[in-house]
């Protein structure tokens, strides 16, 4: 039954769907990235071309508008959005429309721009896409800040959720692997909480609720999440749900030469997860990771995991052939185990498969449950500039945000 459940859950989730949306060559050629309109009104916004690109001259308040997301699957924004460092505020979303957020698809790139007490509260009986920034991209975000709350109800299929993109996803085209350009999320803030109850698989994370073939760092995440997946598996992450780094098969080992990877990423996280009768992944930083290229990042989490089969770690949940170094890790993890339920628990990665390591790598958790003792750091450690120096060979920066970030 466990492989079975395991066959289902690669199947749909990895290879099952393309979710990226085809653009004509026409369609690229009449997209101006070059002149860029001004916005300076919620008409204005509302009312954008999906083909041009525009800068956000005012703060835009949202209060009374049922915010319809801007490009569609079929007809996703290609453009570039600048958002001049202005803030959007109060936009909310109570009706599904499948791809959820002030961008619904996103083919292009946003940057710069401020979503803050943004609600998106609905029911769903289809596959949906939620974020606060856009429910799915196949583009560039980057210096995004978003701050609200996601709540959906799904009564029928799966949900992708996370409070900067529901799905950031780039499909190879195999015949041109090398010129291959991964989605790119960099320098985003997100925080906030979701609440997802789902008959069908949820992806939730703390910054994406599903990643496909991205390049995610530099971002940090503060969240609260609460899953519950009633007939399906769930995967859930404090920086991204499930993430998939190896762009088709027989293309795993380009993912490092690419650079598909993530990495000097903060997420700080709470997360209580419950599947009935199936396996639930959940993890401080990604809840389920395939082929995954990670270095340096921090998580620091509290996890309450429920499922017939708890696949739960500070790191990750469950790992397949995955590369991973230079992470520090911190927090608690309380189980509930189902009866004639199986537990799988590490400090790092709760279960793993194939050939993955985990080096130079930190972890610290109050009740030291791991009898494993490598990679064990003192508390006092983790405030201190000078360890995270020689220890990680960390860059400076990202050490002080870091101790900002702890402080």
């Amino acid at each position: 039954m466990k492989k079975i459940l395991l066959i289902l859950f690669l199947s749909t989730t990895l290879i099952g769907c393309n979710f990226t949306p085809e653009t004509t060559t026409a369609e690229l050629v009449l997209v101006d990235t070059t002149n860029y309109l001004e916005i300076t009104t919620v008409e204005e916004l509302k009312n954008i071309e999906m083909n041009k690109s525009y800068i956000l001259m005012n703060n835009l308040d949202l209060t009374g508008e049922e915010w319809v997301p801007l490009g569609t699957y079929r007809e996703p924004y290609l453009g570039n959005f600048d958002g001049n460092g202005m803030t959007i505020s109060n936009l909310t979303i109570s009706i599904d429309n499948q791809y959820n957020g002030l961008f619904g698809y996103v083919n292009g790139q946003v940057n710069d721009l401020k979503i803050i007490d943004f609600a998106i509260d609905y029911e769903a009986k289809l596959i949906t896409f939620a974020g606060g920034l856009a429910g799915a991209i196949s583009g560039h975000a980057y210096n995004i800040e978003v701050s609200g709350n996601i709540q959906i109800e799904n009564t029928r299929s799966n949900t992708y959720v996370g409070l900067l993109v529901g799905m950031s996803v780039k499909m190879d085209e195999s015949s041109a692997i090398a010129n291959f350009i991964p989605v790119i999320i960099n320098n985003n803030q997100s925080s906030g909480i979701i609440n997802v109850v789902g008959e069908r698989m949820i992806f939730a994370g703390g910054l994406i609720g599903k990643s496909f073939n991205s390049r995610v760092y530099d971002n940090l995440a503060d969240s609260t999440i609460d899953v519950v997946a009633n007939n399906s598996s769930a995967a859930v992450g404090g920086l991204i749900g499930h993430n998939y780094s190896g762009l088709s098969s027989g293309y795993e080992a380009e993912r490092i030469a690419l650079n598909i990877a993530v990495y000097n990423n903060i997420s700080n996280s709470t997360i209580n997860s419950q599947a009935i009768d199936y396996i639930l992944y959940t993890g401080g930083l990604i809840g389920y990771n395939y082929f995954g290229y990670l270095y340096d990042n921090f998580s620091a989490t509290d996890i309450v995991s429920d499922g017939k089969e708890n696949c739960v770690g500070l790191l990750i949940g469950e790992d397949w052939h995955s590369d991973i170094q230079n992470v520090v890790v911190i927090g608690e993890i309380n189980g509930l185990i189902q009866e004639d339920g199986t537990y799988h628990l590490g400090a790092f990665v709760g279960r793993s498969f194939g050939v993955s390591s985990v080096i130079s790598s930190h972890w610290y958790e109050d009740s030291q449950q791991f009898s494993d003792m490598e990679g064990y750091v003192d508390f006092a450690d983790l405030s201190n500039v000078t360890w995270y120096e020689f220890a990680l060979e960390w860059d400076i920066d990202f050490i002080n945000k870091l101790i900002g970030f702890i402080e």
